[in-house]
């Protein structure tokens, strides 16, 4: 019995709809550096995708995802830049039911102190409802989980808050601050 292989979902070699992404690192307690730095794009037509009796079990099929990897160059000791764009897969008829439509759903850097196996991973991410926002998201983070928190790889999501912080703990957070723009035409 033969199973039917995955189609391979294509990225758009000639996006257009470029955001540029100002990220700026406040008070952190030692260098920090970009280990990833990439968008996130799901399907969302899940009527374009197999049905349920095409898959083993009767199953719905997973919603397909990409991660796009975007560069982030440092424009000071504490900011960085990048353009990533939002139509970065193309939209296509890739199971024979219709077209796949893909969205953007986030755009996430994550940060390490150096970069190696076991540091702390400091996530900060848009996701498509605070992009369409245009506002800039804060994020803070305990400096005690710097380089390496209590669990190696520890994904420190942060809080956007510092009202979310015991009070006496809010003096040792540093700050992440990122911005997407959309270039005037």
């Amino acid at each position: 019995m033969g199973t039917k292989q995955r189609p391979q979902y294509k990225e758009n070699p000639n996006p257009v709809h470029a955001y540029r992404l100002r990220m700026h690192i406040h008070d952190a307690p030692g260098p920090l550096r970009v280990t990833v730095s990439a968008t996130q794009h799901d399907v969302v037509t899940p009527e374009c995708l197999p049905p349920p009796n095409a898959n083993p079990g009767g199953h719905l099929s997973p919603i397909p995802t990409n991660d796009i990897p975007f560069q982030l160059e440092r424009a000071s000791e504490a900011e960085y830049t990048g353009v990533f764009y939002t139509d970065g897969i193309i939209d296509e008829d890739y199971h024979g039911r219709g077209i796949c439509r893909w969205e953007l759903i986030q755009v996430q850097v994550q940060l390490k102190a150096s970069g190696t196996e076991g540091e702390t991973r400091f996530i900060v991410s848009l996701d498509k409802n605070e992009l369409s926002g245009g506002g800039p998201k804060t994020v803070y983070y305990w400096k005690g989980g710097y380089p390496r928190s209590f669990m190696d790889d520890f994904p420190d999501y942060g809080v956007t808050s510092v009202e979310d912080v015991r009070e006496g703990l809010r003096g040792d957070l540093f700050s992440v601050t990122i911005t997407a723009e959309s270039p005037r035409q």
